[in-house]
């Protein structure tokens, strides 16, 4: 019997070494996968926070708020102030609340336009004021520099001062730098105490995240529901009210002015200083407040030598809007024995 060489086939992949590199290389492969779609990912988020700008949809409007009271502009090296002014006698300023433009005064104008000369502006980073200085630093120092700027535009040396959220926040600071010419001041759900904000607000401090967030807020259905967040009285947030709130907050420099802003704010000095701020201040609040809690009220009222407490129920965080009957009254109250001049 002749004996035939036999020919053995080995498959390469069987092998023990073989079958151990399989887990490996798949583990490499997984590796490589998550690091490019943490790569993209970082990107995509840059991207969205420093390249992309949403549309500024909002140019496009025409409000008829506006076409109503008619608006007018106040050219200075920091910015062309646009605002509002009704009625004739002493002046009081109504600053735009942090966020919004003047429409957020709408129910104040002519009411205390029958005693004085009213006037509503919208300070760099809000409503429909351009901003000129491109140095501008949206700190508490460049805005109560655009106070006195705006002022000395339209001739006023003296006046009551008036703000909402931020803007009170503002009015406070102008009036501890400059309290021979700031008459009376009301703070309403104001900020200006060294106390953090919501989860929310606070989030805008943390970079990517604050650019992405106010980026992507500018939508109406969002807007509608930071509004309606606000307010008690739900049913005043209409769809005409909507459509005025939402317009410049599409804005560039508005959108850029809010994360800012809400990094480079400081209250602390603001704070410290309260005991020795002298201007006669109405310290007016809506009780049921999910920004900036009623218990603050309380803490301006017992910081600040001369001020009177006012705290409305049924008003959340805008109570001009919220509750304007009301607010009317006190305002006008109050205001009644400003002497500022022009």
């Amino acid at each position: 019997m002749s004996l035939r060489p036999r020919m053995i086939m080995v498959r390469l992949d069987d092998t023990p070494h073989s079958s151990a590199g399989r887990p490996a290389r798949k583990k490499r492969r997984w590796r490589r996968w998550m690091a490019a779609s943490i790569v993209l990912v970082v990107a995509a988020l840059l991207f969205g926070a420093y390249g992309w700008q949403p549309a500024e949809d909002g140019r496009a409007f025409r409000s008829p708020y506006l076409a109503q009271v008619g608006s007018r502009y106040a050219d200075t090296p920091i910015a062309r102030f646009h605002y509002v002014q009704a009625g004739s006698g002493t002046p009081v300023i109504l600053l735009s609340p942090g966020g919004t433009s003047v429409i957020g005064w709408k129910d104040q104008l002519d009411a205390l336009g029958r005693d004085h000369t009213v006037y509503v502006v919208d300070l760099p980073g809000q409503g429909y004021t351009r901003l000129k200085d491109h140095d501008f630093a949206f700190d508490l120092d460049a805005m109560t520099a655009a106070v006195g700027a705006f002022m000395d535009a339209v001739g006023v040396r003296q006046a009551a001062l008036a703000g909402n959220s931020w803007s009170g926040g503002w009015a406070l600071a102008f009036a501890q730098r400059h309290p021979d010419r700031v008459t009376r001041l009301a703070l309403l759900d104001a900020t200006g105490l060294d106390l953090p904000g919501t989860p929310m607000w606070e989030s805008l401090k943390i970079p990517v995240v604050g650019e992405l967030a106010v980026k992507l807020s500018t939508g109406k259905s969002t807007v509608r529901g930071l509004a309606e967040g606000m307010m008690v009285n739900k049913r005043l947030v209409t769809d005409q009210l909507l459509e005025e709130w939402w317009a410049p907050m599409t804005f560039h420099d508005n959108i850029r002015a809010t994360y800012l802003l809400e990094r480079r704010l400081d209250w602390a000095p603001t704070e410290r200083a309260l005991p020795a701020t002298k201007t006669p201040t109405l310290v007016l609040w809506g009780r049921q407040d999910t920004i900036q809690p009623v218990e603050r009220a309380h803490r301006f009222a017992a910081l600040l030598p001369n001020a009177q407490l006012q705290i409305l129920n049924g008003c959340g965080h805008v109570p001009q809007l919220d509750c304007p009957e009301p607010v009317n009254r006190h305002l006008q109250a109050f205001f009644a024995d400003s002497h500022g001049t022009r």
